[in-house]
Order: structure tokens, then C-alpha cells, then sequence
């Protein structure tokens, strides 16, 4: 009986090929770049950021905030949402402006803004039953531009609306009967 000589099997050379196209190749040139092109989908710059390293400085910094208005109240208080999410798992950002940053600034994110808002109505009534019942909350959005000659020191905290430029309304959701529809 003569020995055949080895081959490789068609599946196992597919399997390399891909492995080698799809994600060592690309994983080599975004470690080359410094990041994943912004110009990919945030899905796939994810699975190529895989130290979670930042390989180039950020320009700006988008900054969130949410204000509330109360029932019998005129004005729009700013809500402290290190209350509501105090898990900071993203440096001292916590997961609201993860989220904000991430998801809710987007034009057709309404859906999840509204269901946001009712969550931070019904933690707030079920927190501080004592406060007036929200009526309405809209989501705040300004962009902290980042002096190359005078970058920020010590870790980062939000800075105070009142220090920002422009601000912008990313959208306003009021409830009927101060009352968030799943308290009803």
C-alpha cells in the first residue's frame, strides 16, 4: 500500500483564509491606524477594538445632560443622573452618557429617548414620592471641543452646562397627566 501524500482538506484552508482576511489582516491595519476608520459601522470598529486603547486623541467630547420639569414647576431643573446611573464603568462617564453617546443623540433614536424618559419619571416618582411628579424631560447635547495646546488634566468630570458653548435640545418628551404611561 503507498502512503498518499498529506493534503489539506478544502474546509480547513477556507477556515485560514478567512481568519486571516476577515480579522488578522484588518485587526494589523487598524493597529497600524491608531483605531478602526470612523467611516466603518460601529459594529465592526467594535469587534477590531479589541484593547480598548485609544490610539488617537479625541477632538471633542460630546456631553449630555437631562432636565426635568415638574408638575406646578415653570422652569427646567437639570437632573443629576449619576442618581439614576451610578455605575460608571467608562472611566467617570457613566452609562447614560454611554448610552447618549452611543444611541440616543441620533435623529431617529425618539423611540429610545421616550422610553428613557418614562424610566427616569417612574425611578424618580418611586425614589422621591415626596417631589412633584414629572410632567416632561428633554435631553441636552454639547460638544466640549478639546485644546490641543491645553488638554485637560486629572480625570474627567461633566462639566457645568454653563461652561459649554452651544447647547442643543436633541428632543422633549411630555407626559400626560405628569404620569409616565407605565405608572398608569
Amino acid at each position: 500500500m503507498t502512503e498518499q501524500p498529506w493534503r489539506p482538506r478544502i474546509v480547513d484552508v477556507v477556515a485560514l483564509l478567512g481568519f486571516f482576511v476577515l480579522w488578522l489582516v484588518p485587526m494589523a491595519w487598524v493597529g497600524l491606524l491608531g483605531g478602526a476608520p470612523r467611516h466603518w459601522p460601529i459594529s465592526a470598529q467594535d469587534l477590531y477594538s479589541v484593547s480598548c486603547l485609544f490610539g488617537s486623541a479625541s477632538e471633542r467630547v460630546s456631553v449630555f445632560y437631562v432636565q426635568v420639569r415638574r408638575v406646578g414647576q415653570l422652569g427646567w431643573e437639570d437632573l443629576d443622573e449619576s442618581e439614576y446611573f451610578r455605575l460608571e464603568p467608562f472611566g467617570h462617564r457613566n452609562r447614560f452618557d454611554r448610552y447618549m453617546s452611543r444611541f440616543g443623540h441620533q435623529k431617529h433614536a425618539e423611540l429610545a429617548r421616550r422610553e428613557l424618559a418614562q424610566w427616569l419619571a417612574q425611578t424618580d416618582r418611586e425614589r422621591h414620592p415626596d417631589r412633584p411628579p414629572i410632567e416632561a424631560v428633554q435631553f441636552l447635547w454639547a460638544d466640549r471641543v478639546i485644546d490641543r495646546q491645553q488638554p485637560p488634566r486629572g480625570r474627567w468630570r461633566k462639566p457645568a452646562r454653563t461652561e459649554l458653548g452651544p447647547v442643543h435640545r436633541l428632543g422633549r418628551i411630555e407626559f400626560v397627566d405628569a404620569e409616565p404611561e407605565s405608572l398608569r
